[in-house]
């Protein structure tokens, strides 16, 4: 609407068109005041309208109308699979007496029912190693099923250094289907070792350690295993 076309009304159409747009008129007030005041209002009127259909200002006044725009998320029909068909044994120290290993093993490598392969079992074999030569340096085996896909294993030496080897035993012949990566198993106390420096012993009795009583472990291997559904 232009000036113009305003200077046609009548002061009284001119009162009642600012009075449905909401403006405030004083009695009395000169006609021109009036018009400008309609103008002004209109003015600002366009201005929201192109403001609330641009990219940015279109989404600012969805938010702040409480009408609780949100973009439209489609439907996620992703299925995790619980294993992959992929022949692998992973190892991670959970504390320093147990080992949490899990595996996988590919779907080919499962003796078919009442075939030659029917005897064939499978387990963990959890070998020591010398840090220094990477040599065997004792073991102990785990029976496992082909259900079986992850274990608690309790080790009998904390502080040294472990591997996992998912085996398959066939008759008189051992495969071994994967190893896992080598672990340096962390200890729960303190060696008595003259290499330890004056300083840091000083720390460590000032820590409060000695009121903890730890002792170092006994010399043995209990060999027990907790299944990790159980944790």
């Amino acid at each position: 609407m232009n000036p113009e076309k305003l200077s046609l009304l009548s002061d009284k159409e001119l009162a009642l068109l600012a009075e449905r747009m909401g403006i405030f008129v004083p009695e009395g007030l000169d006609r021109l005041f009036i018009v400008e005041e309609i103008l002004s209002a209109l003015e600002e009127d366009d201005h929201e309208r192109v403001f609330s259909h641009d990219g940015t200002g279109h989404v600012e006044e969805k938010k702040l109308s409480g009408r609780g725009f949100l973009p439209t998320l489609a439907p996620d029909n992703t299925v995790i699979p619980s294993r992959y068909s992929e022949t692998m044994i992973r190892a991670l120290p959970r504390d320093p007496a147990w080992i949490y290993a899990y595996w996988d093993i590919a779907e080919q490598r499962h003796p078919p029912l009442g075939g030659e392969d029917a005897e064939a079992n499978l387990f963990l074999r959890v070998v020591e190693i010398d840090p220094q030569s990477s040599d065997r340096k004792d073991f102990f085996d785990i029976s496992i099923s082909y259900e079986d896909w992850k274990w608690y294993i309790n080790i009998p030496q904390p502080g040294a250094h472990y591997r996992v080897d998912l085996c398959q035993r066939m008759k008189a012949k051992i495969r071994v289907l994967a190893r896992s990566n080598e672990l340096k198993m962390p200890v729960y106390y303190i060696r008595n070792t003259p290499r330890i420096p004056q300083i840091t012993k000083s720390l460590l009795i000032l820590s409060g350690i000695e009121g903890l009583h730890l002792t170092e472990p006994r010399d043995e291997n209990p060999n027990r295993i907790l299944m990790a559904d159980g944790e």
